[in-house]
């Protein structure tokens, strides 16, 4: 009959404790390491490497803002927000918070689309909202994917409701907003967009990566309400205030 003596069960311990600290040494350091090898990536908060952006990292940098007016960008609630609907940033459009929008935009950083909208989705909430729709891209766009639906399948993760990119369509005659500046930016249509499904007695939220003029959702919003639909909220992961809007709108900001 075999006795196990205190001896043994302190090597039991010793090797478990063993086990650990090189499972940890693995996911810890190695495994970073190796996918940073062959896809490089670098948190540009702590400098972690192999990750886009550590999550306390990401959420470290964001600072929620008031809901605002998706029609004229001032504080939501005013008696001109009548009818209109609630707008909801992350942020503003400056800093890391900018950085990661454009990491995800520009930079082929896809990984952070879900993550990012996953912590829009936790902050933000919307009870009416039956579905998530994402802005689309533009038909003359070559983006290889769409940011703002990658952004609205994060916090579809949370709020537990579809999000479908194939509802809202830009006109064939419009051309992408990026690179536009002062009153050629201003110049979009409100028919500029169109909706290929009825959402007659449905709610819907709007989701988008950065909230500038507000032209864009507001053809998004038209072209669900034409479909027979009503926007309760849109989200935005950032807003830009662009240098010549009135900064004491923002004092309540």
């Amino acid at each position: 009959m075999f006795i196990r003596t205190p001896q043994d069960q302190r090597k039991d311990i010793s090797s478990t404790s063993l086990r650990c600290s090189f499972t940890k040494f693995l996911t810890d350091d190695i495994v970073p390491s190796f996918f940073h090898f062959f896809w490089p990536e670098t948190c540009p908060v702590c400098g972690k490497i192999g990750t886009s952006c550590c999550d306390d990292c990401m959420r470290s940098v964001v600072c929620p803002l008031p809901p605002f007016c998706v029609k004229c960008g001032a504080p939501y609630g005013l008696d001109c927000c009548s009818g209109s609907v609630p707008c909801h940033a992350l942020s503003l459009h400056d800093d890391i918070s900018r950085e990661l929008l454009l990491d995800l935009k520009y930079r082929n950083s896809r990984s952070l689309g879900i993550p990012m909208g996953r912590l829009m989705g936790e902050i933000f909430s919307d009870k009416d909202a039956e579905i998530l729709l994402p802005v689309p891209l533009h038909r003359a766009g070559k983006r290889e994917y769409n940011q703002s639906l990658l952004l609205a399948e994060g916090i579809s993760q949370v709020w537990k409701i579809p999000a479908d990119d194939k509802k809202l369509f830009w006109r064939s005659d419009i051309l992408p907003q990026a690179g536009k500046t002062g009153p050629s930016k201003q110049m979009m249509p409100l028919d500029a967009m169109t909706s290929s499904e009825n959402f007659e007695g449905r709610s819907v939220a709007l989701v988008d990566d950065v909230y500038t003029t507000g032209n864009t959702l507001r053809a998004a919003i038209r072209a669900v309400e034409m479909a027979g639909g009503k926007v309760s909220s849109a989200l935005v992961w950032s807003r830009r205030v662009p240098s010549q809007e009135n900064e004491a709108s923002w004092v309540k900001i």
